[in-house]
């Protein structure tokens, strides 16, 4: 199913084809908070689709087959054949004030050594512009699958079991001057793990507050200062902790197809158990429209997230990605998806009970590399070739893996 993440939707041509512009990336300045990875076919339907069909839902059903050479993601893993079968229900709507955003994703991937995976997600957005100046915004980011997550702080980069994860959040954005706004947001997240010696030191809630001060100094230029605090809560791991981060920054509009942002500060984090750290925190982005179906984005952040080690109590990550698509032809079009990280993990829980250092530090690194290349049968049918290569690279020896999946399929879209 990961194999799936890149692939670009089969377009449903209508008369007149509908000219679509470089998506907007400054979302009013909202805290993003970044989901689980989207391992289903998350990516079939983009901003740059919008218009191109009536009929307001979108059901593509995908048959594909291939081989993976380490799906348990273990150090001396042996490979196996596989079939995947994948359903996707897609709700795209803009009426009035009321943008709405729906992606459901139900996929079945059945492996030649008798094993089974159950994929399912939901990806929901909703934007209402209540007034000329009050703009509210929800959504929800779920998934339930035993994949690893590359792009998102999750859990362990190995398949440890099925989990279920989800990034819920509400936004309300309001105007106050001309040059004024400010963004208040609020986020859920919630990861549980079926795996019982996962669970004991992964499965958790967080809750953030944040408050987005925004003033337009240019016409293609804001300055933002933006504060969060987040509440994370285990279920059984004692690093309950309370952060408080302090960013400020700038987004600007290089051209009509450039635009970036950029935000760096600090966060102040203190553990229930006794302990506390201060880390430096910097994130930004670029995007770049090279055309009309084809488009390149960079996304990097450098902080304190939760770790994904068992015997680590603090985690200060950095984190990028790198997502092209590219057009060829109006039948031919290819993906391309880069995600790594580097952790530096330190700390335990000492015999006091507080979270201090207590053992030598260490690192882990992981990354992922997806590509496909998708050719546009009909209208309605199209087939596609997809790669998968992924690596971790831990202390732990025993969690040191490298794993290449190969797919071809068909998707029919109705």
């Amino acid at each position: 199913m990961a194999g799936l993440v890149l692939l670009q939707p089969p377009l449903i041509w209508a008369d007149p084809v509908v000219e679509v512009g470089p998506e907007d990336t400054t979302a009013a300045g909202a805290v993003v908070e970044v989901g689980p990875e989207d391992t289903t076919a998350a990516s079939a339907v983009e901003d740059e689709n919008r218009g191109l069909w009536t009929f307001p839902f979108l059901i593509t059903f995908g048959v594909h087959g291939g081989y993976d050479s380490n799906p348990n993601t273990t150090r001396n893993g042996s490979g196996s054949g596989f079939t995947d079968e994948q359903l996707t229900l897609a709700y795209d709507r803009l009426r009035g004030s009321l943008d709405l955003k729906t992606l459901a994703a139900l996929g079945v991937v059945e492996r030649f050594d008798g094993e089974t995976d159950v994929n399912t997600s939901l990806d929901f957005s909703l934007s209402y512009h209540a007034s000329p100046r009050l703009t509210l915004g929800a959504t929800v980011n779920a998934v339930y699958t035993s994949e690893p997550s590359f792009a998102a702080n999750v859990g362990p980069t190995q398949r440890a079991g099925n989990y279920f994860a989800t990034t819920d959040g509400l936004s309300a954005a309001y105007q106050w001057l001309p040059r004024f706004t400010t963004v208040s947001t609020y986020s859920f997240s919630l990861v549980r793990y079926q795996n019982g010696s996962t669970a004991a030191f992964s499965d958790r809630q967080e809750n953030t507050l944040g408050e987005e001060f925004r003033f337009d100094l240019w016409r293609d230029t804001v300055l933002v200062a933006d504060y969060r605090f987040l509440l994370v809560n285990y279920v059984t791991n004692p690093l309950d902790s309370t952060t408080n981060f302090a960013l400020a920054g700038v987004e600007h509009v290089f051209s009509p197809r450039l635009r970036g942002q950029f935000r760096g500060g600090v966060s102040f984090r203190s553990f229930d158990q006794g302990g506390s750290e201060v880390d430096p925190e910097v994130e930004g982005s670029l995007d770049y429209a090279l055309g009309r179906h084809s488009s390149i984005g960079w996304t990097a952040r450098y902080g304190v997230e939760q770790p994904t080690e068992q015997n680590s109590a603090g985690q200060v990550t950095f984190r990028t990605g790198v997502q092209f698509r590219y057009a060829f032809t109006a039948r031919i079009s290819s993906a391309v998806g880069f995600n790594y990280q580097h952790n530096d993990n330190q700390g335990g829980v000492s015999s006091t009970g507080s979270v201090q250092p207590t053992g030598a530090s260490f690192a882990t690194d992981a990354y992922d590399v997806l590509a496909s290349l998708r050719y546009q049968i009909n209208r309605r049918l199209d087939c596609d070739l997809g790669f998968q290569h992924s690596e971790n690279a831990s202390a732990d020896a025993f969690q040191d893996y490298t794993r290449n999946r190969y797919s071809v399929g068909l998707n029919f879209t109705f």
